[in-house]
Protein backbone atom coordinates (compact mmCIF):
# COMPACT_ATOMS: atom_id res chain seq x y z
CA UNK A 1 0.00 0.00 0.00
CA UNK A 2 0.97 3.42 -0.67
CA UNK A 3 1.99 5.80 1.71
CA UNK A 4 2.12 8.85 -0.66
CA UNK A 5 5.60 9.86 0.61
CA UNK A 6 6.70 10.96 -2.64
CA UNK A 7 9.96 9.34 -2.65
CA UNK A 8 9.64 7.74 -5.77
CA UNK A 9 8.75 10.97 -7.45
CA UNK A 10 12.05 12.12 -6.88
CA UNK A 11 14.10 10.00 -8.99
CA UNK A 12 11.67 9.10 -11.37
CA UNK A 13 13.16 10.09 -14.89
CA UNK A 14 9.96 10.35 -17.07
CA UNK A 15 7.95 12.81 -14.29
CA UNK A 16 9.67 15.69 -15.28
CA UNK A 17 9.06 15.03 -19.21
CA UNK A 18 4.98 14.62 -18.74
CA UNK A 19 2.65 17.24 -18.87
CA UNK A 20 1.45 16.30 -15.26
CA UNK A 21 2.39 14.13 -12.16
CA UNK A 22 0.42 11.61 -13.72
CA UNK A 23 3.29 10.60 -15.76
CA UNK A 24 5.44 9.70 -12.43
CA UNK A 25 4.99 6.30 -10.08
CA UNK A 26 1.82 7.56 -8.14
CA UNK A 27 0.06 9.05 -11.21
CA UNK A 28 0.76 5.35 -12.93
CA UNK A 29 -0.59 3.52 -9.97
CA UNK A 30 -3.46 5.40 -9.61
CA UNK A 31 -4.17 4.63 -13.18
CA UNK A 32 -3.11 0.89 -13.14
CA UNK A 33 -5.56 0.19 -9.97
CA UNK A 34 -8.57 2.15 -12.35
CA UNK A 35 -7.84 -0.65 -15.16
CA UNK A 36 -7.49 -3.62 -12.62
CA UNK A 37 -10.51 -2.50 -11.11
CA UNK A 38 -12.69 -2.90 -13.95
CA UNK A 39 -12.43 0.78 -15.05
CA UNK A 40 -11.81 3.00 -18.48
CA UNK A 41 -9.01 4.96 -18.55
CA UNK A 42 -8.13 8.03 -21.37
CA UNK A 43 -5.80 7.49 -23.87
CA UNK A 44 -3.09 10.17 -21.48
CA UNK A 45 -3.30 8.47 -18.62
CA UNK A 46 -2.64 5.04 -20.90
CA UNK A 47 -0.17 7.10 -22.23
CA UNK A 48 1.56 7.33 -18.88
CA UNK A 49 1.56 3.61 -18.33
CA UNK A 50 3.50 3.31 -21.91
CA UNK A 51 6.01 6.33 -20.98
CA UNK A 52 7.55 4.33 -17.84
CA UNK A 53 10.98 3.27 -19.07
CA UNK A 54 10.49 0.22 -16.09
CA UNK A 55 13.99 0.94 -14.53
CA UNK A 56 12.83 0.66 -11.04
CA UNK A 57 14.13 3.64 -9.97
CA UNK A 58 10.83 4.43 -7.98
CA UNK A 59 10.83 0.97 -6.85
CA UNK A 60 14.55 1.37 -4.64
CA UNK A 61 13.30 4.45 -3.23
CA UNK A 62 9.97 3.05 -1.95
CA UNK A 63 9.86 2.30 1.41
CA UNK A 64 6.91 -0.56 1.20
CA UNK A 65 9.09 -1.74 -2.24
CA UNK A 66 5.70 -1.54 -4.58
CA UNK A 67 7.60 -2.76 -7.78
CA UNK A 68 6.25 -0.45 -10.45
CA UNK A 69 7.66 -1.96 -12.84
CA UNK A 70 6.40 -5.14 -12.78
CA UNK A 71 2.82 -3.53 -12.21
CA UNK A 72 3.44 -2.02 -15.19
CA UNK A 73 4.40 -4.85 -17.36
CA UNK A 74 1.11 -6.47 -15.90
CA UNK A 75 -1.18 -3.63 -16.92
CA UNK A 76 0.70 -3.30 -20.43
CA UNK A 77 0.09 -7.53 -20.80
CA UNK A 78 -3.02 -6.95 -20.02
CA UNK A 79 -4.18 -4.07 -22.10
CA UNK A 80 -2.07 -5.03 -25.41
CA UNK A 81 -4.35 -8.89 -24.83
CA UNK A 82 -7.34 -6.68 -24.85
CA UNK A 83 -7.79 -7.32 -21.50
CA UNK A 84 -8.57 -4.36 -19.96
CA UNK A 85 -10.44 -1.15 -21.47
CA UNK A 86 -8.92 1.84 -22.93
CA UNK A 87 -10.08 4.76 -25.09
CA UNK A 88 -7.67 4.04 -27.84
CA UNK A 89 -4.76 1.77 -28.56
CA UNK A 90 -1.31 3.56 -27.36
CA UNK A 91 0.98 3.68 -30.28
CA UNK A 92 4.52 3.08 -29.65
CA UNK A 93 7.37 4.42 -31.42
CA UNK A 94 11.52 4.41 -30.58
CA UNK A 95 13.17 6.73 -32.98
CA UNK A 96 16.60 5.06 -34.04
Amino acid sequence: MCLYCGFCEAVCPTLSHGPHRGYGPRGRLAVAARLLAGGRASGEALASIYSCLLCRACTLRCPVSIDVADIMRVVRVLYSSGGLEGERQVEIRVRG
